[in-house]
């Protein structure tokens, strides 16, 4: 340890006290201090492979560096690098697990990444959840909407693991908390991706299921012995909060940061549009190509627009009518990757092209006052 003491001729005694604060700390032992324990990434994506493999799901070999490139370019976002570590080791495209790889799963790729985000705005569509952080709710549904899009525009990006979990792209650090998020409950499911991967019922071995140690596994959330607003995951704008104040209200605290979420009378309603009918019958079209029974398409589609959205529902504009198919084409993507379809086969065969896509506006025509004036300001500066 440094003598201070000798050194401090002519400092005040805050100086003083300031430097011998920071020898104390130099001359102190170091430990290392990672996150979660994530101690050695080698290590930490070793485990979850192995559990991963464990549990009967296929494995092939990791994401390569340009492949990483094309995925992050492609959806503007930075895998966090503890889910890069473990993608670069391994990569599975088993139902559930989202395809990096395949160019031709592209759009199912996108709608996933969409999904959390249309949950979300029909959690505010139903009056179900609005968040303190974005004001005071305004009276009018429709301005509440776009208030509320406007503000996840700021929330960091989800990105999707497995299911409907799903981890923040930022901030860019390992450790980040794993998410459930679907059209009625946003909460942590994990501290980070360890934990999650550790607890997740779908990852347990053939051992941990003939022993019968379900006690870790009766459910995803978090939520259950977690004490309220303490720091075992790491804050996360918006996600946080909204699963931190689910638990508010499983365990019926009355400090909630959600306004009321008791169904608003009168709100508007809009008629769906024609194309959402034949976007519908589309699918039913291609289901029956497939050798699908009519009960079964029946039961997953209903074959109808009216059918395909909730009575609670309430279509506000074109997006919400886009939100609620892509959460209910997800969930009929969800079907036949377990029937064994692949993201190919199920982006090639539900579409994902209804997103609305930006057109080209058109091009203004200028008054001939205004074109007089741009060529009598060209003479002018013409002549400097």
């Amino acid at each position: 340890m440094i003598d201070v003491d000798r050194r401090t001729t002519g400092l005040t005694q805050a100086h003083a006290a300031g430097l011998r604060r920071l020898s104390a700390r130099a001359a102190a032992p170091s430990t290392p201090r990672i996150r979660n324990s994530l101690l050695s990434f080698p290590t930490f994506a070793d485990e979850i492979i192995t559990r991963v493999k464990n549990s009967g799901i296929k494995i092939q070999p990791g994401l390569s560096d340009a492949e990483f490139a094309r995925v992050e370019a492609e959806f503007g976002f930075v895998f966090p690098p503890d889910l890069r570590v473990i993608l670069s080791s391994s990569l599975s495209v088993d139902a559930g697990f989202p395809d990096w790889r395949s160019p031709g799963a592209r759009l199912h790729l996108r709608a996933m990444i969409s999904l959390p985000t249309a949950a979300v705005s029909l959690q505010v569509v139903k009056n179900s959840l609005w968040c303190k952080s974005w004001g005071l709710k305004p009276p009018d549904p429709e301005k509440a909407l776009r208030v509320a899009r406007n503000a996840l525009r700021r929330a960091p990006l989800l990105i999707p693991v497995f299911d409907h979990c799903y981890i923040p792209c930022n901030p860019s650090l390992a450790g980040n908390p794993v998410f459930f998020v679907d059209e009625t409950r946003i909460f942590c499911c994990g501290s980070d991706l360890s934990e999650f991967f550790q607890r997740e019922s779908a990852f347990r071995s053939v051992s941990e299921i003939s022993s019968g140690s379900s006690s870790n596994f009766s459910t995803r959330s978090l939520d259950s012995g977690r004490v309220i607003g303490s720091n075992t995951s790491r804050w996360v704008e918006f996600w946080s909060e909204a699963a931190v104040d689910r638990c508010r209200r499983n365990s019926g605290s009355t400090s909630s940061s959600w306004s009321s979420y008791s169904t608003s009378p009168d709100l508007p309603r809009k008629e769906t549009p024609k194309w959402v009918n034949q976007y519908v019958n589309r699918i039913g079209s291609v289901l029956r190509g497939g050798g699908w029974s009519e009960s079964d398409i029946d039961d997953m589609i209903h074959v109808s627009a009216s059918g395909f959205f909730e009575s609670e529902v309430v279509v506000m504009d074109n997006q919400t009518v886009l939100d609620v198919i892509l959460l209910k084409v997800g969930r009929l993507s969800e079907s036949l990757r377990k029937t064994g379809w692949s993201s190919e086969e199920v982006s090639d065969a539900l579409g994902f092209e209804y997103r609305r896509k930006k057109g080209i506006k058109p091009e203004k025509k200028l008054s001939p006052e205004l074109i007089e004036r741009v060529e009598k300001l060209g003479e002018w500066v013409s002549r400097l």
